[in-house]
């Protein structure tokens, strides 16, 4: 009798187990919605993405948030590690970061918009905008020049306290030194390193620059065609028609809900600028450690990665920008020092031979890192936005495209 009941339970059990397998292999393929050529349901990239970035991001320490939208739909959304670590806030999809570079997606998309509107041409001089500048080769820099990072404009925003002295010959300033100048400036102090500069660092457009300054302009630029304020102009005209609640440019001093704080590894021979982790291993590092933290449309938007996909859907769904305007944005135009990868319209393009065009972007600032990217062709996006700056940026890049190619999702 023993033996029977004994035999009945592992049965039982045996039946149970074999039922969550089973519902769960079902569930699998039912929640894709998008399914690949090959049959590869979304659920199945969760090992391999896991099995990343879990070893990268421990729970205790500051993290990130992964997720990929596949056509409209998030098929994989992940939170890794701590937001701040002062409160022991936790990573989520809701957590605010700053965008680093990916800000340039939101003013790219905002003067697109003003292209598509007839207010501005590509083609427009900066001389149109700012009439200030007595440089003549303003005349030859144009927009187009600005979002392809290749304006030839130099950065000449004091560094050293040799670069202060000579900024403080040639211009007046509200700061009276240079590291205030450099946590506290923004585009309206910046752009007098424009106004009497006397050379280029290269003819415009024929050369690539990562670091090109020349975006710090776009939001004055912005202001003058449109005569509202940057912040409300993006908010009416790009956050509020793509439906984003949560994006936003930061203002010093002025704390949101959800917002984090980014990380860089303390060096025990320094002492922290603002806050160090109880454990001594991590260094407070945005506004206020960073420099040049406050320059809007190159690397000021906050926002969270949820928000941020419902910018790619309003974007690729035609609530933005015109479909001609995507396409504009996404052509490759001046070539880079890395194999395959060409400037867009304000972000990376790569073409690999076999493999559908790839638009992103990845970037650090302070202590925050950001990758993004999309394969527009196949309605592939995916984004990690981390507060973190420890971690090499394109080998992650690859290995995420790597697990794509696996499942045949390319």
């Amino acid at each position: 009798m023993d033996k029977m009941k004994y035999r009945i339970r592992s049965l039982t059990l045996f039946g149970v187990v074999l039922l969550l397998v089973v519902a769960a292999f079902f569930a699998c393929r039912r929640s894709d919605r998008y399914r690949a050529d090959h049959g590869v349901a979304p659920c199945e990239i969760t090992g391999a993405l896991d099995s990343l970035f879990t070893p990268m991001f421990a729970g205790n320490e500051p993290g990130a948030i992964v997720t990929v939208m596949r056509g409209d739909t998030i098929v994989y959304n992940h939170a890794y590690g701590l937001a701040r670590l002062d409160s022991i806030s936790r990573v989520s999809d809701q957590t605010l970061f700053n965008l680093s570079s990916a800000s340039k997606v939101f003013t790219t998309a905002a003067l697109l918009k003003l292209v598509e509107e007839g207010r501005i041409s590509l083609d427009d001089s900066l001389s149109r905008f700012f009439p200030e500048f007595s440089g003549n080769f303003f005349n030859k820099i144009t927009v187009f020049h600005i979002l392809t990072h290749s304006s030839g404009l130099p950065d000449l925003r004091p560094h050293t306290s040799n670069d202060w002295s000579d900024y403080l010959n040639r211009h007046s300033s509200i700061f009276a030194q240079g590291s205030d100048y450099s946590l506290y400036g923004t585009e309206s102090e910046h752009m007098q390193v424009f106004q009497n500069l006397d050379r280029v660092a290269f003819e415009p457009g024929t050369h690539y620059e990562s670091q090109d300054p020349a975006f710090i302009l776009v939001a004055p630029l912005i202001e003058r065609v449109t005569g509202e304020k940057f912040d409300d102009w993006m908010q009416a005209n790009i956050f509020a028609p793509a439906g984003m609640t949560e994006t936003f440019y930061y203002q010093p001093d002025v704390e949101r809900a959800n917002m984090a704080h980014g990380y860089r590894r303390a060096d025990s021979g320094y002492e922290p600028l603002a806050f160090r982790s109880k454990d001594g291993h991590w260094d407070e590092c945005d506004y206020g450690e960073a420099d040049y933290f406050l320059t809007k449309a190159d690397r000021g938007a906050y926002s969270s990665a949820r928000d941020f996909m419902r910018f790619k859907r309003a974007l690729y769904g035609g609530r933005v920008v015109a479909d001609s305007m995507l396409v504009a944005m996404n052509k490759p135009y001046i070539a880079t020092d890395i194999p395959m990868v060409s400037f867009g319209l304000g972000g990376a393009i790569r073409l690999e031979p076999g493999l559908p065009m790839k638009s992103y972007h990845l970037n650090s600032n302070g202590g925050f890192s950001i990758v993004e990217g999309c394969w527009p062709d196949k309605k592939l996006h995916y984004v990690v936005f981390s507060n973190r700056n420890d971690w090499d940026l394109r080998k992650v890049t690859a290995s995420i495209d790597s697990i794509f190619k696996a499942k045949r999702w390319l």
